[in-house]
């Protein structure tokens, strides 16, 4: 993460204008990365590898580019959050609940309200799955007449109960089910469904 006095690259600001410059990136940093992002890209780069990337223009204008990025992000992540979840009860405001099954595991998908662009907020629940190998995963597929459509997200499982997020930009149909699989190196195939709506 790049330190906030490194941003303003030497930049004199008034005192208020960078006050609520460091509000607003203290709110991203606060945030954290996206539910979807890889693990790969969590984590920071290592040491020598990173570079800042000097925008052209006035140091003045970087600022005020900088600014507005902020608050556009800040303003997206409040305004999804707000209108996704139920903030009493810290859970998606469902509109579908599905119930998944199998071998002794269960689960729940809640399906938020699919938005103006068409994507899908899923907030999904699983119990009883055994924790995989490091090498090894779950996986939530979207299914159509008993068949895969489309993966939602690869997850791992982690003691009784395991939580994920997943977002999805698919058509979904009353009739369409789910199910979860579980696959790693060496296998062939689409892997092993475990569980199923």
């Amino acid at each position: 993460m790049t330190d906030f006095r490194e941003l303003l690259d030497g930049e004199r600001l008034s005192a208020g204008e960078e006050a609520r410059l460091r509000r607003v990136h203290d709110l991203l940093v606060e945030a954290g990365p996206p539910p979807e992002l890889p693990a790969a890209l969590a984590q920071p780069p290592s040491p020598g590898r990173g570079q800042v990337i000097r925008l052209p223009g006035s140091r003045r204008g970087r600022v005020v580019a900088f600014a507005a990025a902020a608050a556009l992000a800040a303003a997206a992540f409040g305004g999804g959050y707000l209108t996704g979840h139920d903030s009493k009860q810290g859970r998606l405001a469902a509109v579908r609940v599905v119930r998944l099954h199998g071998g002794g595991a269960s689960g729940v998908i809640r399906l938020g309200a699919v938005d103006r662009a068409g994507n899908w907020t899923m907030l999904v629940t699983v119990r009883g799955l055994p924790q995989l190998a490091s090498s090894r995963r779950y996986e939530l597929w979207l299914t159509r007449d008993g068949k895969r459509v489309a993966s939602c997200g690869v997850f791992k499982a982690q003691g009784s109960a395991t939580t994920v997020w997943f977002n999805v930009p698919y058509r979904i149909r009353p009739t369409d089910g789910w199910i979860v699989t579980k696959s790693g190196p060496g296998e062939t195939g689409p892997g092993t469904v475990v569980m199923r709506a």
